[in-house]
């Protein structure tokens, strides 16, 4: 028998932990956590530790498929990579470049950030997209706003702690610096030396609940209290005069702004008593140093833009930016650009969201739904499952049955892959070459995420595929790669490494550890050079130069049809959509939940374990009730759930995209209307859900 013990690291969510992989005949037997591996030190999750479950799952697509009418054949490359090419090819001729769109998934690694940019540039289309409305992204615009650059809390010098609208336990995914296994012993041993540990969360999460203050906040209300902390800590001169005098621009107009937005007006909008939030303020303030961790729970609401400015004010008038223990600033080393040149014209929403690094997915449903700008004609899908996780489900499926060529790039046949003309199997992350590069306190580096395995059947690397496609539309010419490894020298070149040089030391040192106040040298990256308390750009924009909170807006019928305030959660052991067809991981969690306060079960005559049904203005939907006070009056529904393997339905059903962020087009995925009754959906009901 021949075995090997290889290095990699898991790209199953944005953590990526290092990884050994024990391969005997050309199969993956198990897999170990890395101890050399600087992020994670060893740990693995358990969705890592499913890995050979991941990779031979039943589920994996292994052929070509070209769909028609619900019926599938299998085809050849050659003819899948024609058929694709000839109707691109007369797409473009026909109407246009920018008819083309694509969407990625989640970035988890640089392989799905990369896969088909410079495609769709040199095809010339700027409409490629991911999930950057619904994660992170927004919040990274409002840090931008303020600062002109992201931080990340300094975990391990820290002596407070805010972890707000963040889960480690559930997300297993902090951000470059750590992952949540180190974060638990770091904490540990902060608490130890006195630090405190704050949750601001509307549900008693495992970290909640260990807390040294649980702040239970009204769903959607973030701004309100972001506001009222400002207040409290301005009013009380709890700020540090010294570097808000010399490094902020703006504090008189905030100053004046949060006069009336006091401790008794935030609790009428966020649940949470005056005095809770007169003791948080005092608490962050007064601890030195102190660092806000802000999570996807601030994501998928209107406002989130907005409502990250006001949390990153907090950590600026408070002295906490770039320093031991406080929020720091990060830059991931800096690699190859990709597309190597941007398409000539704008996306289809540029006007509308001018500030945002890219189109959103709801303006893409826009257009195919309205014409307007133009009418998009196809779409390239890679690690991708736009139709569970976007907001308004009916409306997002009945957008993408209007395209005349839909591509599923993927693994497994996922939810969207049902809407497909052309099915395309992927190699997954052990059966390619990628590569990762991270900061460090103690040192940026770069690693190699080794291929240990040949990919199933005639499944392909995301990189081969889109040069195959490029050179049959004539675009090859525009590529500084052909394949994986040379895609991955392309990257590194400004960093002297090459694909080889990863296969010799897999590990590459690439940066020195993170600094504190590096704003002492040249400013801060914003227009004036200084934390903008008050945004001219934004004013510049006609948008509120400060942060304004904004009502929901909802009407008296509204509420009395719908008098539950419903959100999401995503259940720790999957990511998204993916892993609910892994045995070992379903177990712990074999299907999805509604919780809801014994109050509100109470008076609907809803038992624990009990089936119920979820109605919202845009939908319906059934599943199992679990009866717990670790919420307050309302609903939480597991968010992830509509593929066709998972026999779950899908929470978007109920959510509407109509009410959007006025800066970066996020959906309020996190709240939603609705009312919950005992019982199933009837056979008329399930049937109008499922078509």
């Amino acid at each position: 028998m021949n075995q090997e013990w290889l290095r990699t690291f898991c790209g199953f969510c944005h953590a990526n932990c290092g990884m050994k992989v024990l391969v005997k005949d050309g199969r993956i037997d198990k897999v170990q956590g890395n101890l050399d591996f600087p992020g994670s030190r060893g740990h693995l999750c358990p969705k890592g530790l499913a890995a050979p479950e991941v990779v031979y799952s039943p589920q994996r697509l292994q052929y070509p498929l070209l769909q028609h009418n619900g019926r599938r054949e299998r085809i050849s490359w050659p003819r899948a990579l024609d058929i694709i090419a000839e109707r691109l090819h007369e797409i473009r001729e026909k109407h246009g470049p920018e008819k083309l769109l694509q969407l990625r998934g989640a970035p988890m690694t640089e392989e799905v950030r990369d896969g088909f940019a410079q495609f769709m540039a040199s095809y010339g289309s700027p409409n490629a997209t991911g999930p950057s409305h619904l994660c992170s992204t927004p919040r990274h615009l409002g840090k931008e706003l303020v600062l002109g650059g992201r931080t990340v809390p300094d975990f391990e010098r820290m002596n407070c702690l805010v972890i707000w609208g963040a889960n480690p336990t559930n997300s297993r995914s902090l951000c470059e610096t750590m992952v949540p296994e180190r974060f638990y012993s770091t904490v540990s041993d902060a608490r130890k030396r006195g630090a405190k540990i704050v949750v601001i969360d509307p549900r008693r999460t495992e970290m909640a609940a260990a807390a040294d203050l649980w702040v239970k906040i009204a769903v959607g209300t973030d701004l309100a209290l972001g506001l009222a902390l400002i207040n409290v800590i301005i009013s009380e001169e709890l700020y540090d005069r010294e570097f808000v005098d010399r490094w902020t621009v703006g504090f008189e107009r905030l100053q004046e702004h949060v006069g009336g937005l006091t401790p008794e007006w935030a609790e009428k909008i966020t649940a949470v008593p005056a005095a809770t939030i007169r003791h948080l303020a005092r608490l962050y303030a007064t601890t030195k140093p102190a660092a806000i961790l802000d999570g996807n729970g601030l994501d998928q609401h209107p406002q989130v833009v907005q409502t990250v400015r006001a949390v990153t004010m907090l950590t600026a008038i408070t002295g906490n930016i770039d320093v031991s223990g406080g929020n720091v600033f990060v830059a991931k080393p800096k690699t190859a650009p990709c597309p190597t040149v941007p398409p000539p014209i704008k996306h289809l929403a540029a006007e509308v969201i001018p500030l945002f690094p890219r189109v959103t997915v709801p303006y893409m449903i826009d257009a195919l739904l309205t014409g307007q700008p133009y009418l998009p004609r196809a779409l390239i899908t890679h690690h991708a499952n736009p139709l569970l996780i976007n907001a308004n489900y009916q409306r997002v499926r009945q957008a993408l049955e209007k395209l005349e060529l839909i591509v599923v790039y993927d693994i497994l046949p996922t939810a969207t892959a049902e809407l497909a003309h052309v099915i395309l199997p992927a190699a997954c992350d052990f059966e390619r070459h990628g590569y990762g590069v991270w900061p460090g306190f103690e040192g940026g580096y770069a690693a190699l995420q080794q291929k240990v395995i040949d990919p199933p059947g005639e499944a392909r690397s995301v990189f081969t595929v889109e040069y195959e496609l490029a050179k049959r539309l004539g675009l090859a010419q525009a590529y500084p790669w052909t394949n994986d490894e040379e895609w991955i020298s392309y990257k590194l070149s400004p960093l002297n490494i090459t694909f080889a040089d990863l296969q010799r030391e897999h590990l590459i040192s690439i940066a020195p550890g993170i600094g504190f106040q590096k704003y002492l040298a040249k400013g801060f990256k914003t227009p004036s050079g200084k934390i903008e308390l008050y945004s001219e750009k934004l004013k510049e924009h006609g948008q509120d130069p400060l942060p304004l909170y904004q009502p929901c807006g909802e009407s008296r019928e509204l509420i009395k049809q719908y008098p539950l305030i419903g959100t999401t959660r995503r259940p720790g052991n999957y990511v998204h959509t993916r892993f609910r067809d892994v045995s070992s991981l379903r177990r712990a969690q074999p299907d999805p939940l509604l919780r809801m306060h014994p109050q509100d079960a109470e008076s609907r005559k809803i038992g624990d374990g009990e089936l119920a049904t979820v109605r919202s203005p845009e939908g319906k939907i059934s599943l199992k009730t679990r009866v717990t006070d670790e919420i307050g009056p309302g609903v939480v529904v597991d968010f992830g759930w509509g593929n066709p393997w998972d026999g779950g339905p899908n929470v978007n059903i109920l959510t509407s995209d109509q009410k959007r962020c006025r800066l970066s087009g996020a959906t309020p995925n996190r709240r939603f209307r609705c009312e919950v009754t005992t019982g199933l959906l009837d056979d008329k009901e399930r049937t109008r859900k499922i078509l």
